[in-house]
């Protein structure tokens, strides 16, 4: 009769097994809203649990917020969760409380949920680590003073990036070669102007291969050459155009540009209250690929019969 007993590389694999186990990432929600001076690596808030596991954020979990308020620190810090995500209804309160403070989530996944700038007259703040929309999701800073952010932080994903600007607020994409497929769609809030800040991508390829809305009243400066021919540029606020840049389409003011090159000294004659004075870029929109094609045709076609004729 064969023994029972689990042979040593059986009992070698259950105790891999185990191992794995143990090691891989629970999931701990946030189960209630952080109070003013409590932050997102504190287990509670004025007495009560912060997340469902009753602990403080560690390295080895993934973290969700999907109806609560999640606070950093008022000076720099890094998130000490494997992973942060913001559902609809959850949001991240960065509060400084001083300038250039750096808040760092090395995988922070917008799923719905918003970031919120809510420190005012600040010199500036950074959002590093890395970012990934899965799905529409929100920054904002609205309140009464000017704020300033910078994201260097990487950027993937293919949703909208809904940006909310007010008074003479200021949201700098400083990453460069940003694998963001999406919409970058910046909306001015109330009914002040904001284009002496606005928003700005200074890091090259910062913005991605994505569409750019900008809303009446904004500021929009890219540092670099956008090429994003199949994407789209939307125009209803004031851009500085001093870089040469690639859209599919292109709509300022609401009026759509024909497939050509603009300089800005065409685009300032015609739109100039769209234009920041002193520019010295263009605007290319390429043909539509069908537009092309019928090109490409119209061009083999004339060279076979300029070759029969010869």
């Amino acid at each position: 009769m064969k023994s029972s007993t689990p042979s040593v590389f059986t009992l070698l694999l259950m105790i891999f097994f185990a191992s794995s186990a143990c090691l891989r990432a629970a999931v701990i929600t946030q189960i209630r809203s952080q109070e003013a001076g409590t932050h997102w690596n504190q287990a509670t808030t004025g007495g009560n649990d912060v997340w469902s596991d009753g602990n403080a954020a560690s390295g080895t979990n993934d973290y969700v917020n999907s109806a609560y308020t999640l606070r950093t620190p008022t000076s720099t810090s890094t998130f000490n969760g494997k992973s942060l995500t913001l559902e609809t209804g959850g949001s991240l309160l960065l509060k400084p409380n001083g300038a250039n403070r750096v808040f760092t989530v090395d995988n922070l996944i917008l799923d719905g949920g918003k970031i919120i700038h809510g420190q005012p007259s600040i010199t500036n703040v950074y959002i590093a680590g890395a970012i990934t929309l899965n799905s529409d999701s929100i920054y904002e800073a609205t309140g009464s003073s000017y704020r300033e952010a910078t994201i260097s932080a990487s950027i993937t994903g293919s949703s909208i990036f809904d940006i909310t600007l007010g008074n003479s607020d200021r949201l700098e994409i400083s990453s460069s070669f940003n694998n963001f497929t999406g919409e970058w769609r910046v909306n001015q809030f109330g009914s002040e102007d904001v284009t002496s800040k606005g928003f700005v991508a200074s890091g090259d390829g910062s913005l991605g291969n994505a569409s750019v809305f900008i809303d009446t009243l904004v500021k929009f400066d890219a540092d670099y050459d956008i090429s994003n021919p199949t994407k789209s540029l939307v125009m209803d606020g004031v851009m500085t155009l001093d870089q040469d840049h690639t859209f599919g389409s292109v709509s300022i003011a609401g009026n759509a540009l024909a497939a050509g090159t603009y300089s800005f000294a065409d685009l300032n004659s015609s739109y100039d209250t769209n234009f920041a004075d002193g520019g010295t870029g263009s605007i290319t929109v390429v043909p539509e690929p069908g537009s092309l094609a019928l090109l490409v045709v119209a061009m083999a076609g004339f060279l076979a019969l300029t070759r029969r004729r010869k």
